[in-house]
């Protein structure tokens, strides 16, 4: 029993894998035993997490794992490093495509989620998270019940929602978006660490984390609502800002390239469950004019705007199908944000005794490319327990920790900036 990697996936599979991380800060003490038993329990509802990657030939397919390869719950201390290091531990080839470790704390344990991106996306990543945390509810509780047995088999992939397009449809979007490209050069922030001193194993992948709070979340809402603007254009803004300020001079006459994700399933697969664990998610692509001390609310308008048209005019799911062609012409890839929309979601709940304060996600790389010499910004904006939080994965191999506190303290001001002119903040 296996299922060959569509069109769409194969991206996931390469030299370079992504997984949706989620991260669970806890008080209270998460039972390792009940929290093992929810992490299998989930496993047993969905045969792609209970799957492995093969490559036969050119072609890549799921197959079932054998119940003794089936990953368990991995508990460790919550010592220093404890947490970068588990984002430097990938999900092979060949092994699980989901993990659950659990660091534990005096006060407060940390709980990941990790599932690689060639069997979910953000949304059935998030799902998953909060399916996990209900089954401990459950067990804890009594009342759960292993599901009847049956015949499990993988969901359809995104290839088979997509409506049928003819290679002339798919050619002139290619050439709409060669059209579009015309015009003065990308530019990306400098891999400003690359070629410094080797960089120990367990650090090469880390995240620069902005958080606010309460108050501060509802002040740029607040502002968001009176301007006229959506939140996600707003942060898109102010992160394009803070790229502008951190390239060099000789690149001001160029532009920056944004590449937001969009979710289809509301498009193209309106009855798919957000718990169904395949990725149906895709991208958009604009360039914009970003000048030094650029108007926030205008250039956030301005990347609603164009977000908003394209995904009207279904690009984001031609992206997709035009991608083989697409790929024949570099000039359409280079970037300077990579921004996932994730928006506003509810956190899972709390199990008896415990209490879920914070939580975050973020897609996280198995590989960089110093050699590249500059690459976009990763940002993942969402709005969780009623507070902003946006978290920057990075290599250490290509940012510096010197650019990463400069873009997240300009980000910060200017987010900042704009929640103390909300309406409420006026009075």
């Amino acid at each position: 029993m296996r299922r060959r990697i569509a069109r769409s996936e194969r991206m996931y599979v390469s030299e370079i894998r992504t997984q949706a991380l989620q991260i669970c800060v806890v008080r209270g003490g998460v039972d390792a035993e009940l929290l093992d038993a929810a992490f299998t329990a989930v496993l047993a509802e969905v045969p792609g997490l209970r799957s492995r990657l093969e490559k036969d030939g050119d072609d890549f397919y799921l197959s079932l794992l054998d119940p003794d390869e089936l990953p368990r719950l991995r508990v460790r201390p919550h010592e220093p490093g404890a947490q970068v290091a588990e984002y430097n531990k990938p999900l092979y080839l060949g092994g699980p495509l989901a993990r659950a470790v659990l660091l534990t704390g005096a006060d407060e344990d940390v709980v990941m989620f990790g599932v690689d991106h060639a069997i979910c996306d953000g949304r059935s990543a998030t799902a998953f998270c909060r399916r996990i945390w209900q089954r401990y509810i459950d067990i804890q509780s009594g009342t759960h019940s292993t599901p009847p047995g049956g015949r499990q088999e993988w969901p359809a992939p995104l290839d088979d929602w997509l409506p049928a397009r003819s290679d002339a449809e798919l050619d002139a979007y290619v050439q709409e978006r060669l059209r579009r490209a015309q015009g003065a050069p990308v530019a990306s922030l400098p891999f400003l660490g690359a070629g410094s001193p080797p960089v120990p194993a367990e650090s090469l992948m880390t995240s620069r984390r902005l958080r606010l709070t309460e108050s501060e979340t509802a002040g740029l809402l607040a502002f968001a609502k009176d301007a006229g603007v959506s939140v996600n254009g707003l942060v898109a803004a102010a992160l394009l800002a803070a790229v502008r300020a951190g390239l060099p001079d000789e690149v001001e006459d160029h532009r920056l390239s944004s590449f937001c994700t969009v979710d289809l399933r509301d498009q193209v697969a309106p009855g798919l469950s957000h718990e169904t664990m395949v990725p149906m998610v895709s991208w958009y692509r604009d360039l914009l004019d970003v000048p030094t001390g650029v108007d926030l609310v205008k250039l956030g308008h301005r990347f609603t705007t164009g977000l908003r048209a394209g995904i009207e005019r279904g690009d984001a799911a031609l992206e997709m199908q035009a991608l083989d062609r697409l790929l024949a012409h570099p000039q359409l890839w280079p970037a300077s944000l990579v921004l996932t929309n994730v928006g506003r979601i509810d956190g899972p709940p709390s199990p008896k005794g415990l209490e879920i304060v914070d939580m975050t996600k973020f897609p996280l790389s198995s590989r960089w490319d110093p050699q590249r010499g500059a690459g976009p910004l990763l940002a993942s904006p969402a709005t969780i327990y009623g507070r902003f939080s946006l978290e920057m994965p990075y290599s250490t191999q290509c940012f510096t920790t010197a650019q990463m506190d400069a873009i997240h303290d300009h980000v910060r001001g200017s987010l900042l900036s704009c929640a103390d002119r909300a309406p409420s903040a006026r009075r």
